[in-house]
């Protein structure tokens, strides 16, 4: 439906059209409590730059006379329902037990022996004569670090008062990576007496990867999963970004800042969660290999896709929990903000409105923009007219179940393979070493499905809470 005409009226008549949607985002965002953290927002997140306190002038009259800003219906938010969810202390512990169970099965698959044949010497199912022993301490060190400072974290948090805890974290952090270190220089030290050089070089590759995508920062050596927190500031809004969270805000600029902050905590997410992944595959599927005697042998073909489900494994459990069902809440409740643009034929259509960036345009509204005419598509609509970037980010998180879906049947697609494979092999450390590693990955897709359900449910109901407005106001039309 195309607005009325475009008054070019001046500040004041802005100021009060913004201060009566601003005044009607408050009221709805004020009749639902906040479920999690995601969602908690500063006082003075919600305030207006441009909003003033006169309500009664001229200007503002002849404004909503001639546009349609009384019709800019707001989303209104389901609120998600309580679950227990999986902490940061059990994710690294599966994270752990799995790492060490997908190095122990490329270990068997290395250095497996025929111990029943008569003929045999050996009393074990595994040479254990070849292992060494300081590369296992090195692998365990590494996959076990962020479990550690996981676990020492909870336990500061109980001990230590808040005021204290940021320094006492950054102090626990220099020492504990003081220990890690030492440790890991006294294992390649003994490790050097025994093989090349080179191969202590590729041992430490992925320390080298780190430095290049992370810097020196300290942090995501310990917690990939956590996010930087800093403050947003320019000359007309002030507001805080430590965690992913939405507000409910009828500013059409602040929305926008909202949507790129959340655009660049996805992004660093998946770069996070890409180096995880890579990092235990490359830990418990290649170290090992590295350091294999030249005598040894073995089935390449094995150990290879053995070392690739360990990194598809890891990949869908770090995607399941840097992006849960709470987090792509966030991100739909934003882009429905966000709302989007749709390309009309601009032949014999003439729009009365020439898209103005401070503006948060009602549904269905014409608008003219780089000599093109766009038909805004959302409830309210913050976007820019032909811009990508803000059409991939409602394209993505406009259905909240999209990136959902797409996780589990990643996922699903993982378990299917490993389960045809294991149908198929019939030699004892094949079935094992896979049967073990099918296991280990089926609890992230009961996260990713347990997930996908509830957003489902939830999703079906704000739909229907969206579709009331929408038809009552082409009722009125």
């Amino acid at each position: 439906m195309a607005g009325g005409r475009r008054c070019p009226a001046g500040k004041g008549s802005t100021s009060s059209r913004i201060q009566t949607v601003t005044a009607a985002s408050n009221a709805n965002a004020a009749s639902a409590s906040p479920a999690n953290n995601y969602n908690n927002t500063p006082p003075n997140y919600n305030s207006s730059p441009n909003s003033t306190s006169s309500t009664g002038s001229d200007d503002g009259k002849n404004m909503s006379e001639q546009l349609p800003y009384n019709k800019v219906i707001i989303p209104k938010h389901i609120p998600i329902p309580a679950r227990s969810g999986d902490g940061l202390q059990h994710y690294e512990a599966y994270i752990l037990v799995t790492c060490l169970i997908a190095a122990s099965l490329q270990l068997l698959n290395l250095y497996k022996t025929v111990w029943w044949f008569s003929e045999s010497h050996n009393d074990y199912s595994v040479n254990f004569y070849l292992l060494d022993f300081y590369l296992l301490t090195f692998i365990t060190i590494m996959v076990s670090r962020q479990f550690i400072y996981a676990m020492i974290c909870k336990s500061f948090q109980r001990v230590i008062p808040n005021k204290w805890l940021p320094f006492a974290l950054k102090v626990m952090r220099i020492v504990l990576l003081a220990v890690i270190m030492s440790a890991l220089f006294w294992c390649l030290y003994h490790m050097k007496k025994r093989h090349n050089i080179n191969k202590i070089f590729y041992l430490c590759y992925p320390i080298l990867i780190y430095f290049l995508m992370f810097g020196i920062s300290i942090e995501p050596f310990f917690d990939l999963s956590t996010v930087q927190v800093y403050l947003k500031e320019d000359k007309k809004t002030k507001f805080y970004l430590d965690k992913p969270m939405h507000n409910c805000s009828a500013n059409a600029v602040t929305i926008r800042q909202e949507v790129a902050s959340l655009k660049s905590d996805f992004n660093s997410r998946l770069k996070r969660a890409l180096y995880a992944a890579s990092g235990s595959a490359y830990l418990c599927g290649i170290a090992p290999v590295i350091f294999v005697p030249q005598h040894l042998h073995y089935n390449i073909y094995w150990v290879v896709q053995h070392t690739v489900f360990i990194w598809l494994g890891q990949l869908g459990a770090n995607f399941a929990q840097s992006y849960s069902f709470r987090y792509c809440d966030v991100l739909h409740k934003s882009a429905a903000h966000l709302g989007k643009w749709s390309k009309v034929n601009s032949k014999g259509i003439q729009a009365s409105h020439t898209w103005d960036d401070k503006v948060l345009w009602p549904h269905g509204t014409l608008v003219r923009h780089n000599k093109e005419v766009y038909r805004s598509e959302g409830l309210c609509t913050a976007a820019e007219p032909g811009n990508s970037s803000h059409s991939r980010f409602y394209m993505l998180f406009g259905e909240p179940s999209t990136l959902l879906l797409s996780l589990v049947g990643w996922q699903m697609t993982v378990v299917g393979i490993q389960f045809l494979i294991s149908i198929r092999k019939n030699e004892w450390y094949q079935v094992i070493s896979n049967s073990l590693l099918l296991a280990s990955n089926c609890y992230p897709l009961y996260t990713l499905m347990r997930d996908y359900i509830l957003c489902c449910r939830v999703h079906r109901v704000e739909q229907m809470a969206k579709d009331k407005p929408l038809m009552a106001q082409s009722n009125c039309s």
